[in-house]
């Protein structure tokens, strides 16, 4: 994937185990794996993790519960196969039990294989629609506002 690699990500994988999994969970975590019996004659099955998606709550001032999809990810080599959707409809299963009234996320402008997956699937491009535009404070520009 151009513009992206695994050098990127800044924490470890404790960090993740905490954040996701820990006391005060800080995500969910919807996963599909590949299963496969095992190759050591046991009968056990292995299995692989060839997509995820990585969501959290939040809440809108002006519409109320929502969902925001920080990461939706499947295997190059199982792409196609209807994962993505079955990621998405596990998603949006959430958000109706949830009664949540929409879920959020944001696409590299580059992706335009995933801007028209998304699209297919009934998003609407926010920015274009509603002329919202994302920021952040990043992490030396939390600490410096923090020592004000």
């Amino acid at each position: 994937m151009a513009g992206w690699s695994c050098t990127d990500i800044s924490f470890s994988g404790a960090e993740f185990r905490e954040d996701g999994f820990g006391d005060n969970p800080y995500f969910q975590l919807l996963v599909v794996e590949k299963r496969s019996s095992s190759d050591s004659g046991t009968g056990e099955e292995k299995a692989k993790l060839i997509g995820h998606a990585l969501y959290f709550k939040k809440y809108s001032t002006f519409e109320g519960r929502s969902i925001y999809l920080e990461d939706i990810y499947v295997a190059p080599a199982f792409r196609k196969q209807g994962i993505g959707f079955a990621l998405f409809k596990n998603l949006a299963e959430v958000a109706v039990y949830e009664n949540c009234v929409r879920i959020d996320f944001c696409v590299l402008s580059w992706n335009k294989m995933a801007i028209d997956f998304y699209e297919r699937l009934g998003a609407v491009n926010i920015t274009k629609r509603e002329n919202w535009h994302c920021f952040g404070i990043l992490d030396e520009e939390i600490r410096k506002l923090a020592s004000c």
